[in-house]
């Protein structure tokens, strides 16, 4: 039993190995972007002072509340309709300047899915993340901010920024500049804690039946009404993990989950 156990931890420790060692070495190994893989919350960039998309709890028609008294706003991701491969996800619009814990989003460094901005990232911080400002060394940065592991990843430069001394004005974002209709785009979707605790938040793993997805990290939003905004995600078919706990039903078609792949969660 100890040998089986450590072959499977060899055995992990070799993919992990493989998905995440330098990208010109990497080809046909690394996930797309479009999966929202990944295996160390370091992957997680931490941004601030810019606007953003929250697509976390996008999915089902109905509303997912935490508790039957909690407001929770319908997010749906519909497939019919939208532009081939991807799907018109409905997600929270974050335009006000966020004070607090809540103030930082998170963006997944091998999910930008703009292909120059991502290896321009990636050579920056690493292929890890651990040479920017991430998830898990934000607390020691505040006491050493001129560490060379706390510096700012330069995406968050395209995300937009919020007008100094306004909470609501921002600049436009920057990061389709390079797509066609880039100019449209009025919100990139990224990750945060925000509305945490509005919904079930936790993890419900869909391993064990793969299926359509939708990988919202940095897609193009629009704007559609206060509150609200209407990302175009794109769509994956694979293992997945939707964002919330509790009876959360993995199929959910014709509507598909924004949801991630946690690598070590289900290899």
């Amino acid at each position: 039993m100890r040998r089986f156990a450590f072959s499977a931890l060899t055995g992990l420790l070799l993919v992990a190995q493989a998905l995440l060692t330098d990208p010109a070495s990497a080809q046909g190994l690394r996930p797309p972007p479009e999966a929202d893989a990944f295996l160390y919350p370091t992957a997680f960039l931490a941004c601030d002072n810019n606007p953003y998309a929250l697509c976390y709890y996008s999915g089902p028609d109905a509303p997912t509340p935490r508790y039957p008294n909690v407001d929770a706003t319908p997010l749906p991701c519909t497939v019919e309709g939208a532009e081939p491969g991807t799907a018109d996800c409905v997600c929270y619009a974050i335009t006000e300047k966020q004070v607090g814990p809540l103030a930082t989003n998170f963006v997944l460094i091998g999910s930008i899915l703009d292909d120059a901005v991502r290896e321009a990232t990636i050579e920056q911080c690493g292929p890890r993340g651990k040479n920017c400002l991430n998830m898990v060394n934000m607390q020691p940065c505040k006491q050493d901010p001129d560490h060379e592991a706390c510096q700012r990843a330069k995406v968050c430069d395209t995300l937009g920024t919020f007008a100094e001394g306004s909470a609501t004005e921002y600049s436009r974002p920057t990061l389709y500049d390079n797509h066609p209709n880039g100019d449209e785009v009025e919100l990139i979707s990224t990750f945060s804690f925000t509305y945490s605790f509005n919904h079930p938040f936790g993890s419900t793993n869909c391993a064990e039946t793969p299926g359509l997805y939708a990988g919202c990290m940095t897609a193009p939003c629009k704007q559609t009404e206060e509150g609200l905004t209407t990302c175009a995600c794109p769509l994956y078919e694979g293992k997945y993990q939707v964002g919330q706990s509790g009876n959360v039903q993995c199929d959910i078609s014709p509507n598909v989950w924004s949801a991630a792949d946690n690598l070590l969660q289900n290899r």
